[in-house]
């Protein structure tokens, strides 16, 4: 479903490619594909977050929307009103339904960068990125499933790995699933998608 990570987060984006040799570029090539005629993303997602704390997980859904090359709007409507986008070199946040939204630097926050990342990323194919980034594993071919393992140290830090879930018939983005070092874990599902509508005035501003 998703792709091309945003400027405020990452520095070291570049435009789409075809990295990969063999099985996994052409699974590359299928994404990328997919994506190539997609100006807008807009959709549902359930967030799972499992916390070693806690013995229930803490399940939350909303709504994205995503323009390219560097726009998202992540809206929490279940259990609490909240959230963020990222507009270019901006980012800003909320809470409560009136909750005026306030600049925040989305780099200092792990899930919200991991999210903002993988969204753009996949969204672009911005293969390039996401092979420099990344030690990428194909699990499946049909759907596709990806295994992300981070090659940067300070990423690696928080994150064991990434599970990159997709669609099958479409190639879209299905579920991510991100398993951290502390045994915490994410789970974000995409469902009831739509490409290339006339997204509202002012989701990004």
């Amino acid at each position: 479903m998703l792709a091309g990570p945003p400027a405020v987060l990452c520095e070291e984006a570049g435009a789409g490619s075809r990295p990969g040799s063999g099985r996994k570029a052409l699974i590359f090539e299928r994404i990328s594909k997919t994506v190539s005629d997609i100006k807008t993303i807009s959709g549902s997602f359930r967030q799972e977050r499992r916390l070693s704390m806690l013995k229930e997980p803490v399940v939350s859904t909303g709504r994205f929307y995503c323009e390219k090359p560097d726009k998202l709007r992540w809206e929490l409507i279940s259990p609490e009103p909240s959230g963020f986008l990222v507009n270019g070199v901006t980012a800003k946040q909320w809470k409560g339904k009136e909750g005026v939204p306030d600049a925040f630097d989305a780099r200092q926050n792990p899930v919200i960068r991991l999210i903002v990342d993988q969204i753009f990323a996949w969204s672009s194919a911005d293969l390039k990125w996401i092979e420099q980034r990344y030690n990428v594993t194909v699990l499946k071919d049909e759907p596709i499933a990806l295994k992300l393992v981070p090659n940067d140290s300070k990423e690696r830090r928080y994150v064991d790995h990434i599970r990159i879930s997709f669609e099958a018939g479409t190639n879209y983005v299905h579920n991510v699933d991100i398993a951290e070092k502390s045994g915490d874990s994410t789970r974000i599902v995409f469902s009831g998608m739509i490409m290339n509508s006339q997204l509202q005035k002012g989701l990004f501003d």
